[in-house]
């Protein structure tokens, strides 16, 4: 679909009273929510992942202001089955997505730097051995941080590849989880109006949203949150090999990321892969990165 003004998917949008965005952590999503929060001229932070939830009450009490576009990142496919059971020339579904091992890789630098970005209690050193008060002060990551200053920060490659194999924070919940059969089943059964869109074009969608729902913001868009900052720390992985010394995580990563998933089983839960990987060449080889998915277009996959 045409992304510009005036084009096929402006015409989608300017149809809906109502628009749902979803998208994986590292897809986009910050900066859309944090546009959503501003297009709707409401200060509240809702709980990651919030769509999932069964109950939705607070969306019809406590104001009579609507939400015109409501954005969600999603774990899990549950989110998504249920916006699809409810089906309506009204309503649209927008899910932003992101090839799954680009997106792990992302995620994978993105714990790093929270790991290195913590603020510890107490001296950096109770990290290290026993806390004298035996409370507080020992972290979580200590195992990981092996030193850290304003610039660099060196973690233990051992433990790091631990969190990564539990799914940590942003690592888990990536289209594996998400794009499943029983998704595809609620999709082609119910037919919702639902638009593909990759990660890399919600700059313009962010302007096609405010075409409609907050003209007021077209002059300050595009709306950016979390994006790499070259004065980040630099990240490095340490194995315990003296004579190679550590490596630069995105050096460990270009090496290590073609088997990163299949070395700790990510997508163990993963189902209908191949229909996902149709959507994918579709989706990407669209000139804008838009795709509206039909029952039939489904079956195809």
């Amino acid at each position: 679909m045409d992304l510009n003004l005036n084009q096929g998917m402006d015409s989608l949008v300017a149809r809906a009273r109502q628009v749902f965005i979803t998208m994986s952590p590292k897809g986009g999503g910050s900066s859309i929510i944090s546009f959503t929060r501003r297009c709707n001229n409401i200060t509240k932070v809702r709980q990651f992942g919030f769509i999932g939830n069964d109950d939705q009450k607070e969306l019809l009490v406590g104001s009579m202001q609507g939400e015109s576009i409501i954005s969600s990142h999603v774990s899990k496919d549950t989110g998504l089955i249920r916006l699809a059971m409810y089906p309506s020339q009204k309503t649209l579904m927008i899910h932003i997505h992101r090839e799954e091992g680009e997106r792990v890789i992302s995620a994978v630098k993105m714990i790093s730097h929270h790991m290195c970005r913590m603020n510890y209690q107490g001296p950096l050193q109770y990290l290290y051995k026993p806390n004298p008060k035996g409370d507080c002060c020992q972290h979580v990551y200590n195992k990981t941080v092996i030193t850290k200053n304003e610039t660099h920060c060196i973690l233990d490659a051992e433990s790091m590849v631990d969190w990564i194999a539990k799914g940590h924070r942003e690592v888990g919940g990536g289209a594996p989880k998400v794009l499943t059969c029983k998704l595809y089943d609620a999709l082609q059964e119910n037919a919702p109006q639902l638009v593909f869109l990759n990660y890399k074009q919600i700059d313009k969608l962010q302007t096609l949203l405010a075409k409609h729902h907050c003209p007021e913001l077209l002059d300050e868009l595009p709306i950016k949150i979390n994006v790499a900052d070259d004065k980040e720390q630099k990240i490095f992985l340490y194995d315990g090999n003296h004579e190679k010394g550590a490596v630069r995580i995105e050096e460990w990563l270009d090496a290590k990321g073609p088997v990163l998933e299949w070395a700790l089983n990510l997508r163990s839960e993963a189902s209908c892969q191949a229909k996902t990987i149709h959507m994918e060449d579709e989706l990407f080889g669209c000139p804008d990165e838009a795709l509206k998915v039909t029952p039939e277009s489904i079956k195809k996959w």
